[in-house]
Formats: C-alpha cells, structure tokens, sequence
C-alpha cells in the first residue's frame, strides 16, 4: 500500500468495519425477507462481505505482522449509522434499505478503486481491483431490485410481488 503505516492501517480497519457492516445489513435484511428468493440473494450478497472481510484481514496481517482484533465504530460507507438507530430502521421502506445499500456499495466501489490505483503490491492490488467489481455488481444487483420496485424490471422473480413481502 502506498500509504504510510498508520493511515494504512486505519483505511483497511475502516474498510473491514464496512464489510462488517454490510454482513449485518444484509443478514438483518434477509431475516426480514418473506420472499425466498430475496432471501437467498439477501444471504449471499452478506457471504460476499464475509469474503471479503477475510481477503481484508489477510491483507492487514500480511502487511502488519499481526491479527487485526479492532475496527473503529464506523467504516467507509454509510451503513454504521443504520446500526447506531434501531428504532427508526424499522419504519425504513423496501425502497429506503434498497437505496441506502446502494449507497454503501458505490462507496464500497469508490474505496477499493482508490486503494487499487494506490497499491504497490500487485496482489493487493489485484484484490482491490476484484473486491471493487464484487461491489461494483451489488450495486447493480440492487439496482436493479431498485427498478423492480419501481414497476421497470423484475429482479428475484417474474411475478408481481414485492421481493421482501409476499
């Protein structure tokens, strides 16, 4: 990484919050879900942060000799703040936590972007680069839930239920 040792250490702990994050998120969503299929993609969508929270955490030990045992209270997109009030997610619409996912995935694409361009090591950067793409399809992915809600496109089925109810 191009960074020194402690900006560095603070961007990939930041960055492990986030995935941290978006595993709750998206497991929170998916306990939520009536839908089967919303479900499934719900889970999956968090075993891609799982991945890529333990991608981060090689990384951290590969360039700092040690376990990373702490993250911050907040990461590099905006699904913390979801954590910190419990009580007004819940009054959140379909369209509120699909729009708010697509939200921490762009800034989850922007982050491992930046840090791709910034890297010296060429496999990080070539993780960077993959954990951006990854990112990169959520946010279609959910994009494209975005227009089935809206009555533009059919996402988890073809019928015309919503995917979190049925």
């Amino acid at each position: 990484m191009a960074k020194d040792t402690a900006q560095g250490q603070q961007l990939l702990k930041e960055a492990v919050k986030s995935e941290i994050d978006g595993q709750r998120f998206y497991n929170y969503l998916a306990e939520k879900a009536t839908n089967v299929d919303a479900r499934r993609k719900l889970t999956n969508l968090a075993e891609d942060e799982v991945r890529h929270e333990k991608a981060l955490r090689s990384i951290y030990k590969k360039i700092y000799g040690d376990e990373l045992t702490e993250v911050p209270a907040k990461g590099v997109g905006v699904l913390s703040a979801f954590f910190d009030n419990p009580e007004g997610r819940e009054d959140m619409t379909e369209m509120q936590y699909i729009e708010l996912a697509i939200l921490a995935e762009l800034a989850a694409t922007k982050y491992y972007k930046e840090e791709a361009k910034d890297a010296t090591d060429e496999e990080f950067k070539k993780i960077f680069e993959g954990m951006a793409a990854e990112e990169f399809s959520h946010f279609e992915l959910l994009q494209a839930e975005k227009d089935a809600l809206s009555g533009n496109y059919s996402w988890f089925s073809y019928d015309e239920s919503s995917p979190m109810e049925e």
